[in-house]
């Protein structure tokens, strides 16, 4: 973990604006870059523990969000799968693919700064996070449904 070089930070400024300055300069790097503009940093204890963009042009990875990345990282570094009492600052309101990362992960807190409503202005493609705009997609469930739950239960050893 590193410590925030608060050096250039209007006085009076929150810790939410430091980290989210991060958030916001990583995006600034990954726009460069050629990726959309959105940029996370994730928050242990006061510290960043690390910050990225977006990547998912560079790696033609549909998952590669900042805030995934982030989260993959920070369980690399911190050498555990467990995030609980990290914050999570991002510089758009999190997708519900990124949203679902953060609840597995357990990060206890998400802080952003543009809407995703923002976002879908420009692309036309965000998947809103609110139900009266969620777009359905096609499930079907059912399929072979007895050999995966038994290899659910055998996984967790019969319980």
């Amino acid at each position: 973990m590193i410590d925030v070089d608060t050096a250039g930070v209007a006085s009076g400024a929150s810790s939410h604006d430091v980290f989210m300055l991060a958030a916001l300069e990583a995006a600034r790097r990954g726009m460069l870059a050629g990726e959309p503009p959105v940029g996370a940093c994730l928050v242990a204890d006061g510290e960043i523990v690390v910050t990225l963009s977006n990547a998912v042009i560079g790696e033609l990875d549909i998952t590669a969000h900042a805030e995934m990345r982030v989260i993959r990282e920070a369980c690399r570094q911190l050498r555990k799968l467990d995030l609980s009492g990290c914050t999570l600052y991002v510089t758009v309101e999190p997708c519900l693919m990124c949203q679902t990362a953060c609840h597995y992960a357990g990060v206890s807190r998400i802080v952003y700064g543009a809407g995703i409503a923002d976002m879908n202005a420009v692309t036309g493609n965000e998947l809103a996070t609110s139900p009266g705009n969620f777009v359905p997609l096609k499930l079907e469930g059912g399929c072979l449904a007895a050999e995966c739950r038994a290899l659910i239960v055998t996984w967790s050893g019969g319980r």
